[in-house]
């Protein structure tokens, strides 16, 4: 860093900028963290990688896909979104780096889209610690389609409780006839 950069940060640190300094720095604070704290670039751990829509999927309806990247060492990956197997770069949003208590990182990638039947998508991930074997997780559209279990089961229920009411009754009578 030149001394008329570092002055002009040291100046701004003075009259209490400081905070705001290191939120617009972040991600270079993290990394070199990372870097001091592992100068040997020995340590690495993998992602664990999880896609899925932010709300209740309605074909045809848009909404969000997120790709939860968690769990890895050290904070630099890359991440690529595939629709029906082409890249896709549109409405692709990537967060920062957020660290973990362990010493690991988090990351979220989203991809706007409007789910059409059929459609298949899928987040892929690199990272060192992947030694070149990218991390690829798929996503199909695959609307649920409304379940029929507590109707069954209700009209089942219904149905007992009417013919406990008629054998109930039936036996009432034929007992007050026998008498």
């Amino acid at each position: 860093m030149s001394q008329k950069k570092w002055s002009s940060c040291k100046s701004g640190w003075k009259m209490g900028a400081g905070t705001q300094w290191a939120a617009r720095h972040m991600q270079i604070i993290l990394q070199n963290v990372g870097r001091n704290q592992n100068p040997s670039g020995s340590r690495s751990d993998a992602p664990q990688t999880s896609i899925y829509p932010k709300d209740d999927v309605e074909l045809g309806v848009q909404n969000t896909l997120v790709c939860h990247v968690t769990g890895f060492y050290p904070p630099s990956l890359s991440i690529s979104w595939t629709k029906n197997n082409i890249n896709v770069t549109e409405g692709m949003s990537l967060s920062q780096y957020r660290p973990r208590a362990e010493g690991t990182f988090n990351f979220f990638s989203t991809l706007r889209f409007t789910p059409i039947e059929g459609d298949i998508y899928s987040c892929t991930v690199n990272h060192i610690a992947l030694q070149g074997q990218p991390q690829t997780k798929i996503w199909d559209v695959d609307v649920a389609l409304p379940s029929v279990g507590p109707a069954v089961f209700c009209g089942v229920g219904l149905t007992l409780g009417l013919l406990g009411v008629a054998a109930g009754t039936f036996f009432l009578i034929k007992g007050i006839n026998h008498n």
